[in-house]
């Protein structure tokens, strides 16, 4: 084998040196494009009990703020717009009672009415209590669902907060609840 041959230079070669060189401009020349710009941030909602017709005004389209009942609690779920928008995987339990969709894993049980979950099965109402137990830890709670009006409760301006193991009815009451327990 001799000095030549490793000095020769072949078609493969040539691509090889385009592809790198052309690599290598474009890396010199690329321009850094801006990241976009976070989504805005919406200020939380009044605490206020909603009836179900209230609750219809929330889903995303007639008004930014996307919010669902669940087991007699309504929860802002507008940070979730991507699961819980328009035309989202949840979309249609925007506005809406969402207990039996949830508590049976099927969108279509979405009522447009007063639901009181009766004939959902224990399983199902199980199924609910474990979405409801992740969204007061993720979600802020806006208020309670209520068939009618004279149900509402004064939450005396307050805004709508993220309550974990905080009780509504404790909120209410002022934390008489607490004293009471204690």
């Amino acid at each position: 084998m001799d000095l030549s041959s490793w000095f020769e230079f072949t078609i493969y070669d040539a691509i090889f040196l385009v592809v790198v060189l052309g690599f290598f401009f474009y890396w010199l020349t690329r321009t850094e494009k801006p990241m976009p710009a976070p989504p805005k941030e919406l200020p939380p909602l009044p605490m206020s009990d909603m009836t179900v017709g209230d609750l219809r005004k929330y889903d995303g389209i007639k008004n930014e703020h996307i919010l669902f009942g669940l087991n007699g609690t309504i929860y802002d779920v507008t940070r979730g717009k991507g699961f819980y928008g328009p035309g989202k995987a949840y979309g249609t339990l925007a506005g809406h009672d969402a207990t039996r969709a949830l508590g049976t894993m099927d969108q279509n049980a979405v009522k447009t009415e007063w639901d009181d979950h009766t004939g959902m099965s224990a399983d199902e109402q199980e199924t609910a209590n474990e979405w409801e137990t992740q969204f007061k830890f993720k979600y802020l709670t806006v208020g309670r669902l209520v068939k009618s009006e004279e149900e509402k409760a004064d939450y005396k301006g307050r805004k709508s907060f993220v309550r974990g193991a905080e009780s509504l009815d404790s909120i209410i009451n002022g934390g008489e609840d607490d004293k009471k327990n204690n």
